[in-house]
């Protein structure tokens, strides 16, 4: 036990943690409220811990229009070391998961700016990659159905048990406007929560199927 809690960053301001068990279409999450304005400007962070050898999906924004409206998700098919983050379904960009898929809690954020169409992926703090003219002066709009854990194909449903995330998410925060590479520092060392967040997982509304959701303030006691 003292070997595997060694592996574990000691970092605090963590609040609480979502257990996805298996790759079921049973165990997703939803939230009690959507955006209210349209985003031009937003951040994704969470820790995360992959149980599986695919990453699953994080996030899923839909809406009436566009069922793939904002997706976080890599596959359990074709390449298995990327990550699609997708704004407005067909447009996305390929992310490389570099070492998530270890079995180990890691720390990640991605941005992105409708000014420029500038994006930022960050890794354990680590700028992995950043681009330009993804989604120029384009909209999410607002009132669609958020879920964590599970790909929409149709508002709040039509999973795929091939998309499910299995593991741990743990802190998942959204900002509708750019983290700062010092608040995405601070935010991965554990030195707290930077302003203005929407959508937190103190906002979970309902865990379907065997998801678990388990208060922990710091990173090692969410086993």
């Amino acid at each position: 036990m003292s070997n595997n809690l060694s592996l574990i960053p000691k970092v605090c301001n963590v609040g609480s943690m979502l257990l996805f068990p298996s790759a079921s279409t049973e165990n997703y999450v939803t939230f009690q409220r959507s955006f209210q304005t349209g985003i031009h400007e937003l951040s994704i962070c969470t820790w995360l811990k992959v149980d599986g050898k695919y990453l699953g999906t994080i996030l899923s924004y839909a809406t009436e229009n566009n069922d793939n409206m904002l997706v976080l998700y890599g596959r359990n098919s074709g390449i298995l070391g990327i990550i699609n983050f997708v704004i407005g379904d067909p447009a996305y960009r390929e992310l490389s998961l570099q070492n998530i898929l270890d079995g180990h809690w890691h720390h990640l954020c991605i941005i992105w700016s409708s000014i420029e169409g500038r994006f930022w992926y960050y890794l354990d703090r680590h700028l992995i990659s950043t681009g330009s003219k993804f989604q120029k002066g384009y909209e999410i709009p607002p009132g669609g159905s958020m879920v964590l854990g599970q790909e929409q194909d149709s508002i709040g449903g039509d999973f795929d048990e091939a998309e499910a995330f299995v593991g741990r998410l743990a802190g998942f925060a959204l900002w509708t406007r750019s983290l700062s590479p010092g608040e995405v520092s601070g935010l991965a060392s554990g030195k707290g929560v930077p302003r203005g967040a929407v959508l937190s997982l103190v906002d979970v509304d309902q865990m379907f199927g065997s998801v678990q959701h388990v208060t922990c303030e710091c990173l090692e006691h969410c086993m």
